[in-house]
């Protein structure tokens, strides 16, 4: 008749458990919430032929100089995309090339 005991010790864990889980999803969430956009872009070999209006992309092809890389910000219908080289240190959440996976 062991099962059928409750001690004070039972209730406690229980509420451990819940505390555990609920700790859980506390940092899951705040992980969530403190990834930034950035790291959802992609630091591309070549600029592609079609790009969505007012999208940004990094392209590092070469063109411009060392530690740098190519800005392009889509533009709509009948206009010139938006080009600029910006540094290397301002894309800290875009995976570069040759970078360890």
């Amino acid at each position: 008749m062991r099962a059928s005991k409750r001690g004070p010790g039972r209730e406690r864990t229980s509420g451990t458990v819940v505390l555990r889980e609920a700790g859980g999803l506390a940092v899951l969430l705040m992980a969530l919430f403190m990834a930034q956009p950035s790291f959802a872009q992609k630091l591309y070999a070549y600029e592609p032929l079609m790009m969505d209006p007012y999208s940004t992309i990094y392209v590092n092809d070469g063109s411009c100089s060392a530690g740098k890389v190519l800005k392009v910000q889509g533009a709509p219908r009948n206009q010139r995309r938006k080009k600029s080289c910006v540094p290397m240190s301002d894309l800290q959440g875009v995976p570069r090339s040759g970078a360890a996976k």
